[in-house]
């Protein structure tokens, strides 16, 4: 027997034999201490892969949500509405039956979430700022935001879900939306960021009217379900204890406090 044989049989010993009529594999303690360090090696190698993929989605996230609210900065119609989303969707996804959850990607409603508005970008700032009502063209006008947006992140590979739920978010059930898809011709993505919105933008501050208390705002959401939104996700949303919901708005006032005072140069 060659040297490398003769190693090679010190750590791998293997015997087959013959028990009424079935093959058996008797693997030697030393081989099977060997196997189980590769099996270890081969988790903890797998577990770094996770780990470090976790990381980075998690970092540019959160980098993604920093650029994001120093760009509605300032502005006291945006002034963090889609941080303020990405947090509600974020709570709803958590309270989804898994029937439901198992259709979407947090992934996806992430970054579909914190980039809702990008289109807003290609409209007009004293449009956006608008204290009173807006003129036909002018409403037109932000009626394309989202698709807009679509078109900012046309060639970010693997958006594709991210972009549909962005290009849907403002469709309705009774098919009045901005491209008049009707129940579930509306992915289940742009649904659940259609009644955070909804939520955010009665209970945020803004220029054109006052803010809605928990209670007042749930209400609307009752009402509007069925017709503009999913019932379905209207009741789960309103099922969410009011001090998770509204810790979502805490949380924006913290971060948007920070960035408008950096925006401001101070």
């Amino acid at each position: 027997m060659s040297p490398r044989e003769q190693a090679r049989t010190r750590f791998v010993s293997v015997t087959i034999t013959r028990k009424e009529g079935e093959n058996m594999i008797l693997i030697s303690t030393r081989s099977f201490a060997f196997l189980m360090v590769l099996a270890l090696v081969g988790a903890l190698v797998g577990a770094c892969y996770v780990t470090k993929y976790f990381n980075e989605k998690i970092m540019s996230i959160k980098l993604l949500e920093i650029l994001v609210g120093i760009i509605e900065a300032g502005n006291h119609n945006l002034d963090g509405h889609s941080l303020h989303v990405h947090n509600l969707v974020m709570v709803m996804y958590m309270f989804l039956p898994y029937s439901l959850k198992i259709r979407v990607r947090q992934k996806d409603l992430h970054y579909a979430t914190l980039l809702l508005d990008i289109g807003k970008l290609g409209i007009p700032r004293e449009i956006l700022e608008r204290a009173g009502k807006l003129e036909g063209e002018e409403w037109e006008l932000i009626r394309k935001h989202p698709d807009i947006g679509v078109e900012i992140l046309e060639d970010i590979p693997g958006f594709s879900r991210v972009k549909e739920y962005i290009k849907y978010h403002h469709e309705r059930i009774d098919g009045k939306g901005y491209h008049q898809l009707t129940g579930d011709q509306i992915p289940l993505g742009a649904k659940m960021i259609a009644v955070a919105d909804a939520y955010s933008a009665m209970t945020m501050n803004r220029s054109y009217k006052a803010h809605l208390p928990y209670a007042e705002a749930t209400s609307e959401l009752r009402m509007a379900a069925g017709t503009q939104l999913d019932d379905e996700l209207v009741k789960i949303f309103c099922s969410i204890p009011m001090s998770k919901v509204d810790a979502c708005l805490e949380d924006v006032r913290m971060k948007m406090g920070k960035y408008n005072y950096e925006r401001k140069g101070n």
